[in-house]
């Protein structure tokens, strides 16, 4: 079994409202980085490390 198919025949293990928070943190970060964070092939955290740059 090839790689794709693989990818294919697995669940992401990510609920609807979670993509929607990462995808909201994902639109309010100018520079910095957001984290996922999987115990037991499940999500329990989002960190998001935003950098500010002071003149």
């Amino acid at each position: 079994m090839s790689h794709q198919e693989n990818v294919k025949q697995t669940k992401v293990p990510i609920s609807e409202r979670d993509i929607q928070k990462l995808y909201d943190m994902a639109k309010s970060l100018k520079y910095g980085s957001i984290t996922l964070v999987f115990q037991d092939g499940n999500l329990i955290q989002l960190e998001k490390n935003e950098k500010v740059r002071v003149k």
